[in-house]
């Protein structure tokens, strides 16, 4: 099966990416009431303050998520998450996006058990998961070796646009067990605030840019390739310039 993700560029995907939302938000989570959206497209008013992505197999869309860029709209954490442990103020406001409305579509997990997400095929039971706690389990360890395409194809369409846009944080308010599994693959967010329950029970979490692409690239190369991929030299991080010039 092959794998494309893009940032949306037209009406016809935005909408089809807001279907996707509607599917999984609405219909098959029952986070917000079907009733409200009747045309099938789940809308609200940071979407027009928004980056849109959508992830293709074999050509039709199966996953969605958001930049939520700064506005007057503000962002979806602060309606939620009351209790933020961080000085905001020292995070530049043009420099700060929010990763929202992450979800894959049904049809296309693989698993009855994978959620939203689509990764509890790739954690441990403690983690969220549906695999068990023996490291030495065999097809424990081949499942963890593999990686969730749709998830990381993403979010390194969201890191692109991050830096070609000059962001530096991400806000995300995302379940424990996505969280596990981005960790597992050295994406840094820490904890800033308490667990609530926003569409299901989540914590608030702040992502540093910078330290993130130092978490990855030190630790696995082959995936700090993969984000690089496709992103245009000019907006790679600095250190990677120096790099360059070295050699």
């Amino acid at each position: 099966m092959e794998f494309t993700f893009k940032r949306v560029d037209t009406e016809e995907l935005l909408q089809e990416t807001y279907r996707v939302r509607y599917e999984v938000f609405c219909q098959e989570c029952g986070f917000l009431p079907a009733e409200n959206y009747p045309d099938g497209l789940e809308i609200d008013q940071f979407d027009q303050h928004s980056i849109h992505f959508a992830a293709f197999a074999d050509g039709n869309v199966v996953g969605t998520c958001r930049m939520i860029k700064n506005s007057e709209a503000g962002y979806p954490i602060h309606e939620h998450c009351k209790v933020i442990s961080i000085n905001e103020a020292e995070i530049p406001r043009e420099g700060l996006i929010e990763v929202s409305r992450l979800a894959l579509r049904k049809s296309f997990r693989k698993r009855q058990e994978d959620g939203i997400y689509g990764v509890e095929s790739y954690l441990k039971k403690s983690e969220g998961g549906i695999l068990p706690e023996n490291p030495e389990d065999k097809t424990s360890q081949d499942r963890r070796r593999n990686r969730p395409v749709v998830i990381l194809g993403l979010y390194r369409a969201m890191y692109h646009e991050t830096r070609r846009g000059g962001f530096t944080h991400w806000y995300a308010a995302m379940e424990k067990k996505l969280w596990f599994n981005l960790k597992a693959f050295h994406f840094t967010f820490q904890e800033i605030g308490p667990q609530v329950d926003y569409y299901g029970p989540v914590t608030p979490y702040l992502g540093i840019i910078a330290d993130l692409e130092k978490e990855v690239s030190s630790n696995s190369p082959e995936l700090w390739s993969y984000l690089l991929d496709g992103l245009e030299k000019e907006h790679w991080p600095a250190f990677m310039h120096s790099a360059n010039e070295k050699l």
